[in-house]
């Protein structure tokens, strides 16, 4: 019998009753993290790409509000069932992904993430919120290794629905710039923190390009990608 209660109620109780879809790496990455004394969970978040329409400051009816609401009771239920453990949660804003890769006014981009930021505050007030390009020089590396091994660890399957949701955002996005800003994101936050990703995206959106990272979906379908 495993003698930490916390991971007794997370495989037992929450795990197997909340999951949207099955972890990725969940024996091998997400259950040796959690029996860390130090746990850091890490969730990217895309910039709003019809702002034109839905503007861009969030408001109190908006997705984004309800999502983050869901992620602060995930983290609620987190720290009572492992007290004894310390809790770190990053919030990443992907401006690059707007502003280089689909050409994003960075204005509105900023505008979006400034507001962001500020709802993460009032409702997970411990968690940490960055910007992307914070990391910009440091990730250039990876990016280096990301774009010479595209093709081995990006299948053409997954290459094909990059381009098509580049097609139908008609932003005039590349493709292949997006899913090597994916992996070296993937492989930057791997080696500085060794989280735990928790995704507010489709398992799929995931595959392949966020390569290694132990991943958990709990966040139901219908909040999924909030900025979109």
């Amino acid at each position: 019998m495993d003698s930490d209660q916390g991971i007794k109620w997370f495989n037992c109780s929450f795990y197997p009753t909340h999951k949207v879809c099955r972890a990725h790496r969940l024996e091998d990455g997400v259950i040796p993290r959690l029996r860390q004394e130090d746990v850091f969970f890490f969730s990217p978040w895309g910039p709003r790409y019809s702002f034109e329409k839905r503007g861009r400051i969030i408001r109190p009816e908006d997705k984004e509000v309800q999502t983050l609401q869901f992620l602060a009771g995930l983290q609620k239920e987190f720290r009572a069932h492992f007290s004894n453990r310390k809790w770190r949660w990053l919030f990443l804003g992907a401006d690059l992904y707007g502003t280089k890769i689909n050409n994003l006014p960075s204005d509105a981009v900023q505008e979006y993430f400034s507001s962001l930021e500020e709802w993460v505050c009032k409702l997970i007030p411990n968690a940490e919120f960055r910007l992307w390009s914070d990391y910009d020089e440091e990730v250039e590396k990876y990016r280096r290794i990301a774009r010479e091994k595209l093709r081995e660890l990006v299948s053409s399957s997954i290459a094909q629905r990059a381009q098509l949701t580049a097609s139908r955002m008609g932003r005039g996005g590349n493709p292949t710039d997006y899913l090597a800003e994916r992996l070296a994101e993937a492989m930057l936050i791997e080696d500085r923190y060794r989280p735990i990703k928790v995704s507010v995206v489709a398992r799929a959106k995931d595959a392949e390009v966020d390569h290694d990272l132990p991943r958990l979906y709990f966040v139901p379908t219908d909040l999924h990608a909030p900025w979109l």
